[in-house]
């Protein structure tokens, strides 16, 4: 197969009329021409979630494969091809329930059964938190962040799980922290009441990102400095960004961006079940919301998942004036590399073919995810 695009962003930038081959879904020669299969105004590498709960009535506490389907296909379609499924602090047991429907649900993808952007593992968002910063999340169930509770109730979800969200300041985090990088799980810290001393030794300890930087943590203060300000300063940490212009202020995105660059700037949705949901109220996840104008929060207030898909979260990032393949680069590249995925989010040959052809303005209108392409307009 081969793909033209007028504009094709590479890893050194955008480059003009380019011709990508694809074959065996790996990219396999990028030349320069005209002329293709499929031609796009753009082509970017395919948009890599890593903080994103659902949406179109899905839900990870659904355990249903229809409405699991129908997210995924319609999440392809805004450009997302690889994906990790986030569980909400929940009861442990439940959540154990949620990664074996998750572990199952990858084998069908393996096995071309279930279509839609690729679940590449689950990111546990709890139950390992701090109860005084849990936002959305139940604080009946968080626990107490230890080894022993960790293996008890997901340690046999070892192929599954790939990212694990913790308050570093709760006893045991540092010790829970170690256990799951020595098996390759990657380690954040988040919904946490967090000094700049503990920051520090968290983040030369394992930790090496932020969940939904500035969300769910200390603000920024001159004489009590916390986690978010030892994450700008600490050049190795990432740090994600809900992008919808209602959870961050433009100048707070341009911040992250000016002090972490696109190489640790992670886009994210962090998008819950009723995102592309009509206003209204919803029970899931043992809680109800209300959608109010588009805007997500729990009977209480507090705000409830983002509001779109990132997407729009790139055209939204380039409105504030984020340069066009950086807002591109931190939805794939950025993302990948945090992951340690060397396959995906970059165009270059060998790579694996997953893709995104985006119209003039920044609409996906195609996806390829291997050999299988999507075209929508």
């Amino acid at each position: 197969m081969k793909l033209y695009a007028k504009k094709l962003l590479l890893p050194e930038g955008f480059v003009h009329d380019r011709t990508v081959t694809v074959t065996d879904g790996i990219i396999t020669a990028i030349d320069a021409g005209t002329g293709g299969d499929l031609s796009v105004p753009i082509l970017a590498p395919g948009y890599f979630d890593l903080h994103n709960h659902g949406g179109e009535g899905y839900d990870t506490t659904s355990l249903s494969l229809e409405l699991l389907e129908k997210f995924l296909v319609r999440l392809r379609r805004s450009g997302v091809t690889d994906l990790l499924i986030t569980l909400l602090t929940g009861d442990a047991a439940v959540m154990a329930e949620e990664l074996a429907f998750l572990r199952s649900a990858m084998e069908l993808q393996r096995a071309g059964k279930l279509g839609g952007t690729r679940i590449v593992g689950a990111h546990l968002e709890g139950p390992f938190l701090n109860g005084a910063k849990n936002g959305a999340q139940d604080a009946d169930f968080i626990l107490i962040p230890s080894v022993e509770t960790y293996d008890r109730y997901f340690g046999e979800y070892g192929d599954v799980i790939r990212l694990v969200t913790i308050a570093p300041e709760m006893e045991g985090a540092t010790e829970l922290a170690a256990h799951l990088v020595s098996r390759g799980i990657r380690v954040q810290a988040g919904h946490n009441l967090c000094d700049w001393e503990t920051a520090e030794r968290a983040f030369a300890g394992g930790f090496s990102s932020v969940c939904h930087t500035f969300n769910a943590c200390p603000p920024i203060h001159h004489r009590e400095p916390g986690l978010v300000t030892a994450a700008l300063v600490n050049p190795h940490v990432y740090c994600e960004a809900i992008c919808d212009l209602l959870h961050l202020h433009p100048g707070i995105l341009k911040l992250l961006y000016c002090t972490k660059g696109a190489e640790r700037m992670v886009v994210i949705s962090d998008s819950t079940m009723p995102t592309g949901l009509p206003d209204g109220r919803y029970f899931y996840a043992g809680q109800w919301a209300k959608v109010e104008n588009g805007v997500k929060s729990t009977l209480t207030g507090a705000l409830n998942g983002g509001v779109c898909y990132q997407d729009q979260a790139v055209k939204n990032l380039i409105s504030i004036g984020i340069p066009t393949e950086d807002a591109l680069r931190m939805c794939s590249a950025t993302p990948a590399a945090r992951m340690g995925l060397d396959g995906i989010g970059e165009i270059r040959v060998g790579a694996k073919a997953h893709l995104v052809g985006l119209d003039e303005d920044y609409t996906p209108i195609a996806t390829l995810i291997g050999d299988d392409v999507e075209i929508y307009h």
